[in-house]
């Protein structure tokens, strides 16, 4: 099954504060079923957040396995312009100059603070079909050499972190522009593409078909855009604190682990705004990942969102560690009989809690019911 994933609604908050245990907030979740021990107006209700810690006990945060190290993969495509005769780079020369930014975001993590280290910049030079084979190698091998002397020259890269690759002739991008495009030749052409070798008259054949037009076509609309230069950046990140993840998380998430980015979470109380967006950047950032989509749904819960939980936990349903969200979840849309059945699955998961939450569903009270009214009691 396709799942729509939600994306989270990014907002700075370099200026929002974390709330302290003291502070009550609003958040409105429906809940048909009512836990025991806990007094509940339905559909809605109106949690103070002593209350959110109750349907905290009940879901699922899980922490994340052993991560690997952090990198971070960009890739920039360059299409240069160069004078007749030459393969240097010219800033001035036609539209290079706009192209030629490019390299500063693309390089841009180097300069920003001390999070990151490079560990390579390759450079590819592409050529298109048209012409000879030798041609084509010596000419994409050729201005990927220059390109990335540039760079060198004036980007401050060491030589010794730029590796030179080159694909003499793009056959590849030539068929996935004919898939995408679908000229009214497009299967004919391709079909040559797949079955005639590139020094069997792959490039005859071509020119030959439909006499020549599909052939003059390519030449024009398709060939340039294969004329090109791909720069890929890696970059290593460090482990950041507590304090940067918080810094961080809303500007360059790219660069946090899991782990950090729910110690950024701690920033913020269950329940609020805040709280939901840091697990759901997680999970946007981690789109595969069980325990971001777990946690996700987890937080997007305590606000009362269970379209968008269903979404994460059908991601992950065939993971058993979803099975006790997904009795809190049917708890929560009214149907104890599908959540007595996910909390039942999920003991033999999380043995505790599951078993809480079956005895809170069967009008058990449970140690941490208890202590909440008791809190209520002090009032």
């Amino acid at each position: 099954m396709v799942v729509q994933r939600p994306e989270p609604v990014r907002q700075p908050v370099a200026t929002q504060q974390p709330v302290s245990a003291q502070q009550s907030i609003s958040v409105q979740q429906p809940l048909p079923v009512q836990p025991a021990g806990v007094q509940l107006v339905a559909p809605f209700v109106t949690y103070s957040a002593r209350d959110v810690e109750l349907y905290v006990s009940m879901l699922s945060f899980l922490e994340p396995t052993v991560e690997p190290a952090k990198k971070l993969d960009e890739k920039e495509v360059f299409h240069i312009d160069y004078p007749l005769g030459s393969d240097n780079v010219s800033p001035d020369y036609h539209t290079n100059r706009a192209e030629l930014q490019k390299l500063d975001s693309l390089l841009s993590p180097l300069s920003a603070g001390n999070y990151s280290s490079l560990e390579y910049v390759r450079v590819c030079g592409y050529a298109s079909p048209d012409g000879t084979y030798i041609d084509n190698e010596r000419l994409a091998g050729s201005r990927a050499r220059f390109f990335a002397f540039y760079i060198y020259s004036n980007c401050g890269i060491p030589r010794s972190r730029i590796e030179i690759t080159c694909v003499a002739e793009d056959w590849e991008g030539l068929s996935v522009l004919l898939q995408s495009e679908q000229p009214p030749y497009a299967d004919a052409a391709l079909s040559i593409i797949r079955n005639v070798g590139i020094f069997n008259g792959r490039e005859k054949q071509l020119m030959e078909l439909r006499g020549g037009a599909p052939y003059r076509d390519m030449l024009r609309h398709f060939f340039p855009r294969l004329r090109r230069l791909e720069v890929s950046v890696r970059w290593n990140i460090r482990a950041v604190s507590v304090g940067e993840a918080y810094q961080l998380i809303y500007t360059h998430p790219e660069w946090l682990s899991l782990s950090e980015m729910y110690a950024a979470a701690r920033y913020y109380r269950p329940g609020t705004e805040q709280y939901r967006e840091v697990y759901e950047i997680a999970a946007y950032r981690f789109p595969e990942d069980v325990v971001a989509n777990i946690n996700a749904s987890s937080a997007v819960m305590l606000t009362g969102d269970t379209k968008s939980a269903r979404a994460y936990l059908q991601r992950v349903e065939s993971d058993p560690r979803s099975w006790n969200n997904l009795g809190v979840l049917a708890l929560m849309e009214g149907h104890a009989g599908e959540a007595e059945k996910w909390f039942r699955k999920a003991v033999g998961i999380e043995p505790r809690k599951a078993r809480q939450n079956l005895q809170r569903l069967q009008g058990i009270p449970v140690a941490n019911d208890r202590e909440l009214q008791d809190k209520r009691g002090e009032r």
